[in-house]
């Protein structure tokens, strides 16, 4: 139980930002500098809401970029930069199966306690471990990112993403989409939201255990 429940933190931070809001508040931003090449900003977020929308599990995926253009008419997006978004487009479809997984496993391992006299204290117990695990990694991973986030950055493409598959120079349409400050403020909202349920599931665990002491005791 305590396992199941980093992964599903951390895929809910992807929930919660993998969706048009999101890009349209980050490309609003005064801190993100406008396109160097020509496209306006209307023309940026409707290209970057496209990319977002091939990602998604249940869209026409990476057909929807290859019929993307460019306001001269040219393919928006070549072949590298349309592999890279299958790429992603598949770790996202397994990140949201992986959570789904843990969060059954989750419930049957709730289930099967349910008869248990032990059920009441091991469920809030493994909640508290799990969130306690999270805690440990958020505080390793947060300054990480706030201080040193290109090195974060290059080691998660080359743990996730195999050769130089995900290396574009910054006239390619994907880097004139998504700069790096957006991906800055990424890792640092996913981290803040995952801290966040952390903090919140450890509390009720521990206040959940503390109801239950006096009972236990008498």
């Amino acid at each position: 139980m305590a396992l199941a429940v980093t992964p599903i933190f951390v895929v809910n931070g992807f929930r919660v930002l993998a969706h048009d809001w999101f890009v349209r508040y980050e490309l609003g931003r005064d801190e993100v500098p406008a396109d160097r090449y020509g496209l306006s900003a209307r023309e940026r977020l409707d290209l970057a809401l496209t990319g977002l929308h091939s990602i998604r599990p249940e869209s026409a995926g990476i057909a929807l970029l290859e019929a993307a253009k460019l306001p001269d008419g040219l393919p928006a997006f070549d072949a590298r930069e349309l592999r890279h978004m299958a790429d992603v487009r598949r770790m996202l479809g397994a990140a949201y199966k992986a959570q789904l997984v843990a969060l059954v496993l989750l419930v049957v391992a709730a289930l099967a306690l349910a008869r248990s006299s032990r059920w009441r204290t091991v469920v809030p117990r493994g909640l508290q471990v799990g969130s306690a695990l999270t805690l440990a990694v958020a505080v390793l991973a947060i300054p990480v990112i706030l201080l040193g986030f290109e090195g974060f950055f290059l080691r998660f493409h080359e743990i996730f993403f195999s050769g130089n598959s995900w290396r574009f120079s910054n006239t390619d349409t994907l880097l004139r989409l998504y700069p790096e400050e957006l991906w800055q403020d990424t890792s640092q909202l996913i981290a803040g939201i995952v801290l966040g349920q952390a903090v919140v599931v450890a509390l009720a665990a521990t206040w959940w255990l503390r109801r239950l002491a006096p009972r236990s005791a008498s």
